[in-house]
Parts: C-alpha cells; sequence; structure tokens
C-alpha cells in the first residue's frame, strides 16, 4: 500500500468534555504525500463523508452520543493510502465528585428470597439490644400522676426484656409486607410507684411467657439519609402461658400489666425490624467507609423508593460515593439511564447504573490510580509511561445491552533512558462481561479483544521510527496493565448486602443502562 496522505484535525481537540450530546462539527486539513503525490479522493468521518475544498481543508457534521464517543476519520488517497486519526469526546452533564446518583442501583426480591431473609431476621433480633430500644418508652403505664405524684396515682415502668429466640415470617403483600414474630422465653421484669390514700408504695414486678405471637401488617417507607422507617399496622399479640408476678402491687395496677406488655411487646417488635429492614434492603445510617484497592472510599446510601406486590419487593436507592483524594477533581458525566425490566427470577436482582461505575472511574483516574510506567523493549525506546486525558466511561448499552469501556485519547510518552522520544495518543474500546466466579458466591470480569487506535502526535519529535501501526503494537504491552488495574477496580464495586445474606448462583447482564445482577440467597 502507497504511503498515506498527510491528515490534521483541527476540531474538536482531543479530550474534549462537553455539556450536552448532539452534533458536532469536525474540521481537518489533508494533502497528498509528499512522495507519491496521490489525490485525496475523500475523507470519511464515522461513516460520515466530509466536504473537501480544493484547498485541502473539510468538515463533517457527525453526532455525539451521552457519555464517551471515538470520532474516527478515515483520509483515502488515490492509490488506496489511508491516513487515520481517532479522538474522545465526553459529552454529558459534568457532575462534581461525590454527587448522588438518582436510582444508582435497584434491586428486586422476590417473595422466595424474602423467606430467606425472614430466617435471618431471627438471629439478627436475638443481637439488638432490645431493652435499650424501649427504655424511653417508660413509663409503660401511668395514671393520675398529670400534675406529679400525689395522693392517687401509678407509674409502670419496665426494668428489663429479654427473650430466648425469634422466629420471623415476611410475606410480600400488595403494599407491604405479612409480617409475624413468635417469641420464645419473654422475661419482662419491671417496678411500679404509686399511691393510694397518699399512702405511696414502691414493688417490683415481673412478666414470663412461654409464647408470643405477633402479626402485623409491615409497612415499610423510604426516609433517605434516614434509612427506611417500619411501623407495624393492626398488630394482634397473642400469649402462651403468660405470667404475672406482681404481689403488693394494687389490682387496678396488675389488670393494666397485661396490656402495657402487649403495647411494650408490639412497639419492640416495630422498632427491632427497623433495623433489621435497613440490613435487609441495603439502607445504610449514615455514610460508611470502605477500602477499595488500599483507597478509603464514603459511600452514602439512600433509599428513594419501594414497592411491594405478592411477586415480591422492589427497591430504589440514590447512592453517591468519594474516594479520598479525588475532592477537588473536575467531577464525571453524568448520562440519563432508562427503566431496567426486574425480575429476581425466585431470587433477587441488583441493577446498578453505569453512572455509578462511571463516577468511581472518574475519581480513581483522578488521583492517579491509572497512570502506569513500566519498560517497554522498543529498540529506539525502553519505557512507555500511560496517562489518562479522560476517565474511562463505561457503558450499559441500552439498545443492544453489551456491556463496554472507551478509553480516550490517552497519552503515551515513549522514553529512551529517561528521554522522551515520542508520544501518542491511544483510543481504545473493548466490551466486556462480568460472570460468576468462585462457584457463583463471586464475579470476575472478562475483557474482550481491545480495538486499539494509536495516532502520533508531534508534541514531540517522533524519533522511535515507529509508525502508527507499529507504535499500536508495542503500546498493547502496557495497556495490558492498564486494562488489569481497571478490571480489578471494576470487580471491587461494592454491593449492596441484603441481612448478611450470602449470595450465590451469580450471572451478570446489563438492561436500559444497568449492569444486572442475579442470583439466590443461601
Amino acid at each position: 500500500m502507497s504511503d498515506p496522505p498527510i491528515l490534521k484535525i483541527t476540531s474538536p481537540k482531543r479530550a474534549l468534555v462537553q455539556g450536552e450530546a448532539g452534533q458536532i462539527t469536525v474540521t481537518g486539513t489533508v494533502a497528498p504525500n509528499a512522495v507519491t503525490g496521490e489525490t485525496v479522493e475523500k475523507v470519511m468521518i464515522n461513516n460520515v463523508q466530509a466536504t473537501l475544498n480544493a484547498d485541502g481543508s473539510f468538515s463533517a457534521d457527525v453526532t455525539i452520543g451521552e457519555g464517551a464517543t471515538q470520532i474516527h476519520t478515515v483520509a483515502r488517497d488515490a492509490a488506496g493510502g489511508e491516513a487515520t486519526d481517532t479522538r474522545a469526546v465526553l459529552a454529558g452533564e459534568l457532575r462534581a465528585p461525590g454527587s448522588n446518583i438518582d436510582k444508582a442501583i435497584t434491586a428486586a426480591i422476590s417473595a422466595e428470597a424474602f423467606g430467606k431473609i425472614a430466617g435471618a431476621a431471627g438471629t439478627i433480633i436475638k443481637g439488638l439490644d432490645i431493652n435499650a430500644m424501649i427504655q424511653p418508652m417508660n413509663p409503660v403505664h401511668h395514671a393520675g400522676d398529670a400534675d406529679g405524684e400525689d395522693c392517687l396515682f401509678d407509674r409502670v415502668y419496665v426494668d428489663d426484656f429479654s427473650l430466648t429466640d425469634a422466629k420471623i415470617t415476611l410475606v410480600p403483600a400488595q403494599g407491604a409486607l405479612n409480617f409475624s414474630v413468635e417469641i420464645s422465653g419473654l422475661d419482662v421484669p419491671g417496678h411500679a410507684r404509686f399511691a393510694v390514700s397518699c399512702a405511696n408504695g414502691e414493688k417490683n414486678w415481673r412478666v414470663t411467657a412461654d409464647k408470643i405471637l405477633v402479626s402485623a401488617e409491615l409497612n415499610i417507607t423510604a426516609k433517605g439519609m434516614d434509612g427506611f422507617d417500619t411501623k407495624l399496622l393492626n398488630p394482634n399479640v397473642q400469649f402462651t402461658n403468660l405470667k404475672i408476678q406482681a404481689d403488693g402491687i394494687p389490682s387496678s395496677i396488675t389488670n393494666a400489666l397485661r396490656g402495657a406488655i402487649e403495647t411494650v411487646v408490639e412497639k419492640a417488635a416495630e422498632m427491632a425490624m427497623n433495623p433489621v429492614m435497613n440490613k435487609a434492603l441495603g439502607g445504610l445510617s449514615g455514610p460508611q467507609t470502605i477500602d477499595i484497592l488500599g483507597k478509603s472510599l464514603t459511600m452514602q446510601v439512600e433509599p428513594s423508593a419501594i414497592e411491594f406486590d405478592p411477586a415480591g419487593g422492589l427497591v430504589t436507592l440514590d447512592t453517591s460515593m468519594l474516594i479520598e483524594g479525588s475532592e477537588g477533581s473536575q467531577g464525571f458525566v453524568y448520562t440519563p439511564n432508562g427503566v431496567p425490566n426486574m425480575n429476581p427470577n425466585g431470587g433477587f436482582q441488583l441493577g446498578l447504573a453505569d453512572d455509578l461505575l462511571n463516577e468511581m472511574m472518574s475519581q480513581f483516574n483522578a488521583i492517579g490510580m491509572l497512570n502506569l510506567a513500566q519498560p517497554t523493549e522498543g529498540g529506539s525506546f525502553d519505557s512507555t509511561a500511560m496517562s489518562m486525558a479522560l476517565p474511562p466511561v463505561v457503558s450499559a448499552d441500552p439498545v443492544d445491552g453489551k456491556l463496554s469501556v472507551i478509553i480516550g485519547d490517552m497519552t503515551a510518552t515513549f522514553t529512551n533512558h529517561g528521554t522522551p522520544v515520542g508520544k501518542a495518543a491511544v483510543n481504545v474500546k473493548l466490551d466486556f462481561q462480568v460472570l460468576p466466579a468462585a462457584n457463583g458466591y463471586g464475579v470476575a470480569i472478562k475483557l474482550g479483544q481491545p480495538e486499539i487506535n494509536v495516532d502520533v502526535i508531534d508534541d514531540i519529535t517522533n524519533q522511535t521510527r515507529f509508525s502508527n501501526k507499529d507504535l499500536a503494537r508495542a503500546v498493547e504491552v502496557s495497556l495490558a496493565n492498564q486494562l488489569e488495574a481497571i478490571s480489578k477496580l471494576l470487580t471491587s464495586i461494592p454491593l449492596p448486602q441484603i441481612a448478611g445474606l450470602q449470595m450465590k448462583d451469580l450471572s451478570v447482564g446489563s438492561d436500559a443502562g444497568y449492569v444486572m445482577v442475579n442470583g439466590k440467597f443461601e
């Protein structure tokens, strides 16, 4: 093939970030190769033929979508010689680091999965300090004390609350969960202060029961940064072998004790289910700091919506994350997503918006985690330093469902004994799959074959004596390590934990701009 024409793009600049998608005008110049003198026949830009003027200038309007778009220009002469240029544009709403992402996570939980959650809930409840939770209810019963403790009053206090076991059932219904808890070994000691005819007294009492069954409709509402709020509607309490020990306490007080204990048990169940359901449905009480590849990441999950029907529940969580050191960076480009089709299929399904991945990518890029340098034997150079001009952009394509990563206008600087001898712009696109690993208990990233476009740029005089094609081969070695770092980052993204249950049989796909994770609970 003959020597290619001389191609230069004048607009847009490399690594352009703009606020919206739409049409963009690509301009440049092209001239015959000085050796061959072959006439330039046409210039194609993303499969759009440019208007080529007699002086070699050209222009074309091409469409830029939201997210990352590669602009690929091909100038072809009469002898078949081709010159190419590839550059990237990042388009969309620019959001600051740590910005909240609406509907970042959606979770669908089947009726069968709620059965697993209910099994874990009993263990969670037994680990709660229920006594501390109900102490603000004291006195649990009082009468005649509007003006204080005078000649005729009574006040009843709970001193402790303990149980030996708790078995939960959770059955999805329209708009709520049908809830029941069977409590075994209830033991509630307390004391009463009272006065009859101005004679004051204080006595201890104790209530025990072999079993208590509390059934109700559990209403759950999303409360943003406060997580989920739980309320028991129309509760019913049944005791088995209830015993009240209240020696020396007036009958008016002992007669009220049963009702007071019913109220305490109802409220204890309601309050206990609040942390249980927050843990089960992914709500976090305040920001959580976790370690990601040796860096501190602060993550805030805010429930924004929750729905129930007999088939299960659907939860929507807004999310923000901030990696230490990235606070002052440019931020990330947010792209609106569609509405994923949620189907837990007898287990659960999580949808992670690609914006969540891209926010994380942009922050890791801002702190230099994706800039790498390594020895490269190229004859005229011995090292290659890879520097990211734009963060890698993940796309869960809403049309074909494919997952892809675009690395735009990365700079490769070639050095020989520390002296720069060449520079190139590298644009990469590759599909990837998130596959189950560890027998279905984890996920792994499988990267496809990268499409690599390398353009020598004239910031540094090219002393490598390599063509674009030769430099592309040299870049592949360094690029492999960079892709490995991106792969590790993608697999380290924290998934919401549901009631502390182990996930298994994981499978992964994409839909409407979301990475979709299906599985079951152990």
